[in-house]
């Protein structure tokens, strides 16, 4: 059986690496026992090591709350997170096997699916376990090591941040590329999924 702090942990961290919460939002540990189905003390031992992490604070008068992030946070975030996935491209595409492609492939029709019901959270889902994936590819134990520890919030951090959802034609894009970036991936084309993992950022300036 899986340590309930463990388990806490891994669920709350989820959802603030995709934006399922409002930045500054107050994480109510009683619901959050109720929605993961772990006590009190689980989540009070995972919400403490998610704030020495950085993903959440302590409030002034107690209580655990959403970090926001500041524009700078978010490049300087953004630039390791391109730093490290570039950098695991190149092993990918001379190491990954065909269960890896497979794996990759599968995340992008969950993607896919969540797009065309219009569920947000659900594609910053598929985006976070895609880009996981994409490293966990490479073979390399420390290097995944490391691009977990960096605690990478995706896309939807980003847009809650600024106040507003990403539209369908967005989501759309976003399914495209993730696909071309298997693709391309398959086919050796390095090149094109650098320039792929490059223009994933665009939006944000």
């Amino acid at each position: 059986m899986k340590d309930q702090a463990e388990v806490a942990y891994a669920a709350i961290r989820d959802r603030l690496l995709t934006g399922s919460y409002l930045p500054g939002a107050r994480l109510i540990e009683q619901q959050l026992c109720e929605e993961i189905k772990v006590n009190r003390g689980d989540v009070r031992q995972a919400l403490s090591r998610l704030r020495a992490e950085g993903l959440v604070v302590r409030g002034e008068k107690g209580g655990f709350f959403v970090r926001v992030f500041s524009d700078t946070d978010i490049r300087e975030i953004y630039e390791v997170r391109y730093v490290l996935e570039t950098a695991a491209v190149e092993l990918v595409a001379s190491r990954a096997t065909e269960e890896d492609f497979t794996t990759l492939q599968t995340i992008v029709e969950h993607m896919a699916l969540m797009a065309e019901n219009g569920y947000s959270i659900g594609v910053f889902e598929a985006d976070l376990r895609f880009h996981h994936a994409l490293v966990r590819s490479a073979h390399n134990n420390r290097l995944y090591d490391l691009y977990v520890r960096a605690n990478i919030p995706l896309t939807g951090v980003h847009a809650w941040k600024h106040g507003a959802q990403r539209s369908s034609q967005d989501f759309g894009k976003d399914v495209t590329d993730h696909a071309l970036i298997v693709r391309n991936l398959r086919e050796g084309k390095i090149q094109e999924v650098l320039e792929l993992l490059g223009s994933s950022y665009h939006w944000m300036e």
